[in-house]
């Protein structure tokens, strides 16, 4: 027994020292489906040298992936590191294909990758999570016990100033650890929130533009443009260098996975969303996914929610009539630290006045929906999931229905959750659990099957 210890000691010790931060799992710039798919595999190492290498399996035998490459970073309190990246490539879509880390010849990581699927998937979407707590951990570990395909975070990231620090502190040693191995084994995607863009006095600030790895589609923002997050020449240089071109173009993106096309929006108050760059860009990718069965946006600030904690923060709200244009079936959202669902809505803004303040307009609510017996909304559902770890918001509300809205359906802000979307074809599951697996909310969504051509008869 004692030489066996020894030997595992042996073979994990290397492994352990190999990485600052271990291999984890990104889409990547792949937007797009593909007969052969791709992932997107990155880690954070001492900055020094080393051989790296990485295979995928195929059968009995191991591909050899492309040569890893890396930036570097180096922003105290910190010391210096690289941040590599290496494309798994050629994998069969919907497939989950074993992979392993060499350096130097020595096997140093293995686990299993999950390859994007092409029908039905399960997607988990929380938001404002990583804040270091018990309550963070709880809701990982709930996360993994779904088994997602992939998970999305609606932004704030890490608390509280989206520092490389807190990354390496609070981020990834709660979900790519060996207790919640989730990032090694699913993709995880993200989008800023107002504790991840730029802080002015800190060098370490926007770590998100440079620890993660997500399509490069959106607006064609440059830095110090309008629209785009504010980095400060001579204190962010080393984030904005070490991020390439992700800087400050991957606020915003789109992608789509099975039968569902995701637009992700920056909704940070520095992104005027009616500026005729990034209003022709969110038409543009709405307007070339109407083919798809379903179409989600997803962005921080919610544009409807009931809470009295940031309701003036509603300042998305005119985007709603180009959403409703494009059929726009679900928007989720986070920055409110609850569980909140409306009833389908439409709406038009009146007067749009100072950025920072809740949009006037009229609303048309679907009060026939119900997500059981009548499944097909007529507008737009509208979810905030932000209870995925941080301190809740005014629990107080979730028994007081006179302070809702009148169309909020749900709120339920005394417990932490997370949503589950379950896809198959026309139909769309959402589902809200908490950090012990019970289920607090469930709704359906259906649509009819698209109409065939003649036949030509």
């Amino acid at each position: 027994m004692r030489i066996l210890l020894l030997a595992l000691l042996t073979t994990l010790l290397p492994a352990q020292a190999a990485f600052l931060v271990k291999p984890y799992l990104q889409l990547g710039d792949a937007p797009r489906p593909a007969a052969q798919e791709r992932l997107e595999l990155m880690w954070h190492a001492e900055d020094r040298g080393g051989a790296w290498t990485v295979e995928v399996q195929r059968g009995q035998g191991w591909t050899l992936q492309p040569a890893p490459t890396f930036h570097r970073l180096e922003v105290p309190p910190l010391p210096a590191h690289r941040i590599y990246r290496a494309a798994l490539k050629n994998l069969k879509p919907g497939a989950r294909v074993s992979y392993r880390v060499k350096l130097d010849g020595a096997l140093v990581f293995a686990a299993e990758a999950q390859a994007r699927k092409p029908g039905a998937h399960r997607m988990i979407v929380f938001g404002d999570a990583a804040d270091g707590s018990a309550s963070q951990l709880g809701i990982a570990k709930a996360v993994l016990a779904e088994r997602p395909d992939a998970v999305l975070l609606v932004g704030d990231l890490v608390y509280g100033m989206g520092l490389a620090s807190e990354y390496r502190k609070r981020f990834f040693p709660v979900y790519n650890s060996e207790e919640v191995p989730l990032m090694r084994s699913v993709p995880f995607l993200g989008l800023p929130g107002n504790h991840d863009v730029p802080f002015r006095r800190s060098a370490e600030a926007a770590a998100y533009f440079a620890y993660w790895s997500l399509p490069l589609n959106g607006p064609g923002l440059r830095a110090g443009e309008a629209n785009a997050a504010p980095a400060v020449p001579g204190t962010h240089d080393a984030v904005v260098a070490a991020a390439g071109p992700a800087f400050p173009r991957m606020a915003s993106y789109s992608f789509d996975y099975g039968p569902v096309h995701w637009t992700v929006l920056d909704s940070n108050l520095y992104a005027d969303w009616e500026s005729p760059a990034l209003k022709a860009w969110l038409e543009a990718d709405l307007k070339a996914a109407q083919g798809a069965a379903w179409r989600i946006v997803a962005l921080h600030h919610p544009l409807f929610q009931s809470s009295r904690s940031h309701f003036d923060d509603q300042w998305m709200r005119p985007i709603s009539p180009i959403l409703e244009k494009h059929g726009v079936d679900v928007v989720l959202a986070g920055h409110v630290h609850n569980y909140q669902r409306t009833a389908p809505l439409r709406f038009r803004p009146g007067q749009v006045g100072h950025r920072g303040r809740p949009v006037a307009g009229e609303f048309t609510v679907d009060e026939a929906f119900d997500g059981r017996t009548i499944t097909r909304a007529k507008g737009i559902l509208h979810i905030v999931t932000g209870a995925g770890g941080a301190e809740l918001y005014d629990p107080w509300q979730t028994d007081v229905r006179a302070s809702w809205q009148p169309w909020t359906r749900v709120f339920i802000s005394d417990k932490h959750s997370f949503t589950v979307l379950e896809v198959d074809g026309r139909t769309l599951k959402l589902r809200q659990i908490d950090a012990e697996g019970h289920e607090l909310d469930a709704v359906t969504m259906t649509k009819p099957s698209p109409a065939r051509p003649p036949s030509g008869r």
